[in-house]
């Protein structure tokens, strides 16, 4: 019997056990099947490559690939591990060499399904992101910035792990996100930062490629909600630790939007990020690779006025 899931906006239904993720029911949201395959039943199902493509190297160094075909998406994790979305976008295939394993698990919940919601009408920003009385804070950054170790530390401060890496917007209204998978992926010289309080945050469930790979289902969002804050972080050698409003302009945005191969960008999606700036604040947060995770927090939240709305909480 499958077991219910929910992530990436997505209901899941599985008949495996997904990594550090809880059964739950998800009314309202389009169904995806997971479904185990092998690699030979997978790839007859594919049937090849008959569009775009696309390729990029994961934190792990290897290589995850995305190809249209006139069966629909192959998703490729190396030489490893393969899914298939098949042209209706509610069955993927999964077929792993080695099942027993966890990277192609993680591969499959914190990168495939944010590219499956994406292929089902959703956009989706480069960004971990909190859950806070204000709404969700996105932090965007690329690979490598430190945005989940500050993430993590917004979390000991009191705020609800939302995502680690995709932010998924809603296409219908795009100042609504759906929370993620409850996973991050922490360098390990990072989680040092917040080793005291990581326990009470998160349980590990491996340690890949010099990645903790830990779950926060404890800790984390399960609703959809507004976007109250989207911080675009900078961290280099001989910046000054400074949080400054941006102008509310979508082209800030385009490069940490993430697409599909062959994907035209249409007035409709710029839309949805027109609407997320107008009424989302823009931040730049910047400061110095020396500068901890707690100071860069600090600047934060006093710059969208979150020590504000904490406090009012309390006292109500």
């Amino acid at each position: 019997m499958d077991k219910s899931y929910s992530s990436f906006g997505l209901a899941l239904g599985s008949p495996f056990p997904l990594a550090g993720m809880k059964p739950v029911g998800a009314e309202g949201l389009p169904f995806l099947r997971l479904v185990r395959e092998t690699p030979a039943e997978l790839w007859e199902a594919w049937g090849g490559v008959d569009g775009g493509s696309w390729r990029g190297q994961l934190s792990d160094g290897n290589e995850l690939a995305v190809e249209q075909g006139p069966g629909g998406l192959l998703f490729s994790f190396g030489e490893s591990a393969w899914f298939h979305l098949d042209p209706t976008r509610e069955r993927l295939g999964c077929a792993s060499l080695d099942p027993d394993q966890l990277d192609w698990q993680r591969v499959l919940v914190d990168r495939v399904l944010p590219l499956v919601s994406l292929a089902r009408g959703r956009e989706a920003l480069h960004a971990a992101a909190v859950e806070t009385p204000l709404g969700v804070v996105a932090i965007a950054a690329g690979s490598g910035s430190g945005k989940s170790t500050l993430a993590a530390e917004l979390m000991r401060r009191g705020h609800r792990f939302f995502c680690d890496d995709i932010l998924v917007l809603d296409g219908a209204g795009g100042a609504i996100a759906h929370p993620g998978a409850p996973h991050m992926n922490l360098d390990l010289p990072g989680v040092s930062a917040v080793s005291a309080e990581l326990p009470a945050l998160a349980s590990t469930l491996g340690i890949l490629a010099d990645e903790r790979w830990v779950e926060v289902a404890a800790n984390a969002a399960h609703e959809p909600r507004r976007v109250a804050a989207i911080v675009l972080f900078e961290r280099a050698t001989g910046l000054s630790l400074q949080a400054r409003r941006l102008p509310a302009s979508p082209l800030t945005l385009v490069p940490l939007m993430l697409g599909l191969p062959d994907e035209v960008r249409e007035a409709a999606t710029f839309a949805v990020y027109s609407d997320l700036v107008d009424s989302a604040v823009l931040l730049e947060l910047s400061g110095d690779v020396d500068d901890s995770p707690a100071e860069f927090a600090a600047a934060l939240e006093a710059a969208i006025g979150l020590e504000v709305a904490a406090a009012e909480r309390s006292a109500a």
